[in-house]
């Protein structure tokens, strides 16, 4: 569990898995999850408490510390708890900063999870506390995998604060690192961290109407705007449902707001798959597309490893796509004339791609 200085523990890389976390208040109803990470001897190396032997003292834990706590969220995974997170904001003239903490499942690590819940936490946090210019968080220097959590969420080492904190009848050497308000991060703002993904059903279709019957979404796909409701139920029947390879609505607050598709190739071309995606104008402009590649394109190339290369075709006026796609790694290559029939029309495409070879932004 987290506490205002516990030691983080957490091993990461990158997983299909996080397409479903989200953010919520822990709660004793929660208990029995709880109890999976709180009684694992590995979770518990680097945290301030030992593994609990009852649910009991699960439950006074919560009560006590969780409950009243200023800022701690559990980190969900299809709304279960795996974990938690927490900042702690300091008073006085020390108001300006704030400490993070957090926990997660040993089932889970490795997966990219800690590293979205940070992002997704100090996004908010920093939109929440203005007065906040400085998130910090403390690791035991032996604490490897945490340490690479927080780099890749974009914090910075400062150094080594040697002889800093008791943990377990110990002294402990702390690594501190920080993330400032003015630092550099994704675009996408807090108030979308709760975005997922899962499939798209004929039960969406109210949904799937309103970006399908939008003119500024149309102007670029292959469907008209004034699909009717008929129509948009064919659709998803004939289109979505029968998707041969990958296809999964874009969902916030598990409302579909668009959908994001790869298809791979077969045979001498099954190094290759081709993305595509569309979200309603109302969300464009968030970095919700952006975050959507990047998860989508990072989870393929580790679930796939024949899939050397994933590559978009984008209209030459969609200029909205191109900034999305270069955003996430994407690299233009160049300009394919003729090269679709568009709603009647010989059609020049942009051919951008990310192989599997290209850093992950």
């Amino acid at each position: 569990m987290v506490e205002n200085t516990s030691p983080l523990l957490v091993k990461e890389e990158g997983n299909h898995e996080l397409f479903n976390i989200s953010l919520r208040p822990l709660d004793v109803s929660d208990i029995d999850d709880f109890m999976v990470w709180a009684t694992d001897e590995e979770v518990t190396r680097f945290c301030t408490w030992e593994p609990y032997k009852s649910k009991e003292e699960g439950l006074d834990y919560i009560k006590n510390v969780v409950l009243p706590h200023p800022w701690l969220r559990a980190i969900c995974l299809d709304n279960r708890p795996i974990g938690a997170i927490s900042v702690t904001k300091n008073s006085g003239n020390d108001a300006c900063r704030g400490e993070l903490g957090y926990v997660l499942a040993s089932k889970y690590w490795g997966k990219g999870i800690a590293t979205r819940a940070v992002k997704m936490v100090t996004r908010a946090i920093f939109g929440e506390w203005p007065q906040l210019e400085r998130i910090e968080a403390l690791v035991d220097v032996q604490n490897k995998g945490s340490q690479r959590v927080l780099e890749k969420a974009g914090f910075q080492r400062e150094g080594v604060l040697r002889k800093y904190f008791i943990l377990k009848g110990r002294t402990r050497d702390m690594v501190v690192f920080s993330l400032l308000s003015t630092d550099p991060q994704e675009e996408c703002s807090h108030e979308f961290s709760n975005i997922s993904f899962r499939l798209l059903d004929l039960s969406d279709i109210d949904d799937f109407m309103v970006w399908a019957a939008d003119e500024e979404v149309a102007r670029f796909c292959t469907w008209e705007a004034n699909m009717t409701k008929e129509e948009g139920l064919d659709y998803i029947k004939n289109m979505v449902l029968p998707q041969p390879w990958w296809l999964r609505a874009i969902c916030l607050d598990n409302q579909p707001i668009g959908f994001i598709s790869l298809t791979k190739n077969s045979g001498k071309d099954a190094c290759r798959g081709e993305l595509g995606y569309v979200l309603g104008s109302k969300y464009w402009g968030k970095g919700i597309a952006t975050g959507a590649v990047k998860m989508v394109t990072q989870a393929k190339f580790r679930e796939c490893p024949e899939l050397g290369r994933i590559e978009a075709l984008v209209e030459v006026e969609n200029k909205g796509s191109q900034r999305v796609l270069e955003k996430a790694g994407f690299q233009r290559e160049g300009v394919l004339r003729n090269y679709r029939i568009l709603k009647g029309r010989l059609t020049d495409l942009l051919i951008f791609s990310l192989v599997s070879t290209d850093p992950q932004v």
